[in-house]
């Protein structure tokens, strides 16, 4: 009994000073360590069903289907069904809130003229809430048009509904 105890305190031991030597490596280290469940309940391959609209009106501006992935650590990368000659995939972070039991994501995308030249940017806040089961997702999301120098052309509004996919 005496072996398992001290077996037991020693792997403590050496969990905390790993733990303490990938918080001194780097901050991405040690944020990946301790985004543990329930965080990680989001991580995978999503579809989404998105309705976009005038933040003033409740109008609808477009309809469209969108895939994201989460990534363990908080990162995420987001694409949809627009050709891609209009817009690049967006890459963002995601972030889980204990408080209120949702995640919040940020992601940011290029957006392409007809010609091929650089429209803009759309820089989108999202806001998700699992279903119980974590199969099913809902989101209410913000976001700004941003024209070639970053300046602000539009603001939207919207939200979709999703579902795991991988």
């Amino acid at each position: 009994m005496k072996t398992a105890s001290a077996l037991a305190i020693a792997l403590f031991a050496l969990s905390g000073a790993v733990i303490a030597d990938a918080s001194a490596q780097s901050p991405s280290a040690s944020n990946a360590l301790l985004l543990l469940p329930p965080a990680n309940r989001i991580v995978g391959t999503w579809e989404f069903q998105v309705h976009i609209f005038d933040c003033d009106t409740g109008q609808t501006r477009v309809r469209f289907r969108a895939a994201s992935v989460f990534n363990a650590g908080g990162t995420m990368v987001d694409t949809n069904n627009a050709p891609p000659t209009t817009r690049g995939p967006a890459f963002g972070v995601w972030n889980y809130d204990r408080r209120n039991r949702n995640w919040t994501a940020q992601m940011r995308l290029y957006r392409y003229n007809p010609d091929g030249s650089f429209a803009g940017v759309n820089e989108v806040r999202r806001t998700l809430t699992l279903a119980p089961g974590d199969d099913q997702m809902t989101e209410a999301f913000t976001g700004q048009i941003l024209g070639p120098n970053e300046e602000v052309l539009a603001e939207t509004c919207g939200e979709g509904e999703g579902t795991r996919s991988l």
